[in-house]
């Protein structure tokens, strides 16, 4: 297994978290929270994004597969497990050392042998046309320049790979925000309403269009139902908005302590008035192919 490169600081503070410009987002630090998040959550259809979202690529095992972006290796551990992908042909690489390192732990209680490196996407240390397929999965809206993060992506495909990138509808409302929103509001704890984001379902096709000359789009619906009240607090307390907020200094401490109370309430009081919690999934993945130079 190849050793990581020197750290680098996240690209871009996350306004959710009230973190001034500049600061490392501790939710991206390291990778504990964002794999509980990912393996516990479970679609009623029984189907993982990862698993449908690799289905959509040509995955032969001699592939060379940069996987930009790769937090605790979420899609790595599949494209070898499932698809076949030698270890030894894909590069991990992340801006953040904390997930490489998590990625690395994950790697050897696997006994994988990525390689891993710290990158930034808008400056991608790999030669022109180095991969087959390049990942960049549930990142590029993390980016201050999108557009120079894509001309990157396609400058290291080949001129017959593929770029595989999900992400996030903006077309959708899920309980876990709007119980932590609310929540916040109850305990006056000030925040940033967020805008639409700046790569989404909705959006990204026209700005991965500008480094690829076929973007394909494809849409993953499901749903998520929680069990129980404590089933559904379990899942929210991994989520970014939530760990993120309990790293500012500015809120009270016994508001960081009543905010999950306040969250578990409303899915208390969602099972008395329904039986039960649904929420509704809705993000999707662009395959791209003819990289522009």
């Amino acid at each position: 297994m190849s050793p990581v490169t020197a750290p680098s600081r996240d690209s871009q503070p996350n306004k959710a978290a009230g973190l001034p410009p500049g600061t490392l987002i501790p939710y991206y630090g390291r990778g504990e929270h964002l794999k509980a998040k990912h393996v516990g959550t479970r679609m009623v259809s029984g189907r993982t994004l990862e698993s449908w979202a690799l289905g959509l690529v040509p995955t032969e095992a001699s592939a060379t597969i940069l996987d930009a972006g790769c937090g605790w290796g979420r899609f790595t551990w599949p494209l070898i497990e499932e698809f076949g992908v030698a270890s030894t042909k894909i590069t991990c690489a992340d801006s953040s050392l904390g997930m490489l390192e998590s990625a690395a732990a994950e790697a050897k209680r696997r006994r994988h042998r990525p390689s891993f490196v710290t990158a930034d996407i808008q400056a991608l240390p790999f030669p022109s046309g180095r991969f087959t397929g390049v990942m960049a999965n549930h990142v590029l809206y993390h980016l201050p320049d999108i557009s120079d993060g894509v001309r990157e992506l396609a400058r290291v495909v080949n001129e017959n790979g593929w770029l595989l990138a999900t992400t996030n509808s903006d077309d959708i409302s899920v309980p876990v925000l709007e119980f932590h929103y609310a929540a916040l509001d109850e305990l006056g704890i000030a925040y940033e309403t967020e805008a639409r984001s700046p790569f989404s379902m909705e959006n990204g096709g026209k700005i991965l269009g500008e480094g690829f000359a076929d973007v394909d789009q494809v849409y993953f619906e499901d749903e998520v139902r929680y069990a129980t009240a404590e089933d559904f607090l379990t899942s929210y307390k991994t989520i970014g908005r939530y760990r993120n907020l309990l790293a500012r200094g500015d809120i009270e401490p016994d508001k960081k302590q009543q905010l999950p109370v306040l969250v578990h309430r409303q899915a208390e009081q969602v099972f008395r008035n329904q039986g039960e919690l649904r929420s509704p999934v809705r993000m999707g993945a662009f395959v791209c192919r003819g990289p522009k130079r």
